[in-house]
């Protein structure tokens, strides 16, 4: 028994998807990560096997897990970069950095993101690569993409929408959970 499409419920599966896409681009642009801060810099790091005819034993290599990549940069953090006098060349390559520091700035505005995601979405081999159900919906309807419209309550939301960075995480003192101290003035831990 054949079944027919119901051309109008592939149409809302188009845009819905499109829709999940947008919102999982609105989430990671709320989050404080340091590859998202414009002062992040991704510096490479020394993979030299010799340096001037002397072996380079293991200096400024990144081994991981196995079936792990192994990361060639290490991130920078280059507020300030410009005085080197004063510039403390902080590291920024963890999640945590990010989410400690109060000068986070994110590289990307909300009108960039919606740029970026509608540069892309122009692009048919962009979407087979990053969104294969939409290119298969889009196969199988055999039409593009410039019919599928946002909906009206999307474009409402999206004119609404303000980006909010997650707060700052307070540095938390573990110190203050360790059991006293029983050490006499010697040094010497008494139970």
């Amino acid at each position: 028994m054949r079944t027919l499409i119901n051309l109008t419920d592939v149409h809302a599966r188009i845009r819905g998807l499109l829709f999940e896409e947008l919102r999982r681009r609105v989430a990671y642009a709320e989050k404080r990560l340091p590859c998202r801060c414009v002062y992040n810099h991704p510096h490479p790091l020394d993979s030299r096997d010799s340096v001037e005819g002397e072996p380079e034993a293991g200096s400024n290599r990144v081994t991981s897990a196995p079936g792990v990549a192994a990361s060639r940069t290490i991130g920078l953090c280059m507020y300030g970069a410009a005085d080197p006098q004063t510039w403390p060349g902080n590291l920024c390559e963890d999640e945590i950095d990010a989410q400690r520091c109060p000068l986070f700035k994110p590289h990307q505005s909300k009108n960039e993101i919606a740029e970026e995601y509608i540069r892309q979405l122009e692009d048919l081999d962009w979407i087979r690569d990053n969104l294969p159900r939409v290119y298969e919906l889009l196969w199988v309807t055999g039409s593009n993409l410039q019919l599928y419209r946002m909906p009206w309550w999307v474009r409402l939301w999206w004119w609404f929408l303000r980006i909010r960075l997650e707060p700052v995480r307070a540095h938390v003192d573990l110190t203050q959970y360790l059991p006293e101290s029983t050490e006499g003035s010697d040094g010497v831990h008494r139970p």
